[in-house]
């Protein structure tokens, strides 16, 4: 069975009894930290690797990259996916229980990137106007990038409008050498 199965069946389980105990908003939360704390730091995967760290190291390590104050359905989870030895599956599972947690409750991912800062008044007419035209609950997150020269991306979910003057600036120049 390839890793994709096992960890969305390993999400699935999670998510529904989360549901059932009414905690994945708890459960949510701890996945947030954890995936941001695995995405800062890349030993932490290499060590849930090692066969050479314990479960205990292993139980501990998790704990504290989800921040510490987890709930026991979260520390019951860990100990589990540890006991069957499928700590590698921990990036995919997250990503899967994230998923259904947001489809669930209905919250669409916006990215918004800028080459400049924009105004707390733009970042909230944005949020209210995408909530306005797709009644979910928005998760925000804003970037500044100054390689965009001027514009914006943003990006939902899996979907990306690309506004930016560098992507024009681009076309433009791609056009040109293709008529030579």
């Amino acid at each position: 069975m390839d890793l994709g199965t096992i960890s969305s069946r390993y999400a699935r389980a999670l998510f529904s009894t989360a549901k059932e105990k009414g905690e994945e908003e708890h459960v949510y939360g701890d996945m947030k930290v954890l995936k941001e704390s695995l995405h800062e730091t890349k030993e932490l995967l290499a060590a849930l690797c090692n066969p050479m760290v314990g479960n205990e190291k292993k139980e501990k390590l998790l704990v504290i990259a989800a921040g510490g104050e987890v709930c026991g359905l979260y520390r019951r989870f860990v100990q589990m996916l540890l006991k069957h030895g499928r700590e590698n599956c921990l990036p995919i599972i997250i990503y899967h229980y994230m998923d259904m947690y947001r489809k669930d409750k209905r919250i669409l991912r916006v990215l918004f990137c800028s080459a400049a800062p924009v105004t707390e008044a733009t970042e909230k007419h944005l949020i209210e106007r995408l909530h306005q035209l797709t009644h979910y609950t928005i998760e925000y997150e804003s970037e500044v990038k100054p390689e965009l020269i001027g514009g914006f991306r943003l990006q939902l979910d899996d979907e990306r409008l690309d506004a930016s003057y560098a992507t024009w600036l681009n076309d433009i120049r791609e056009r040109l050498l293709e008529r030579k």
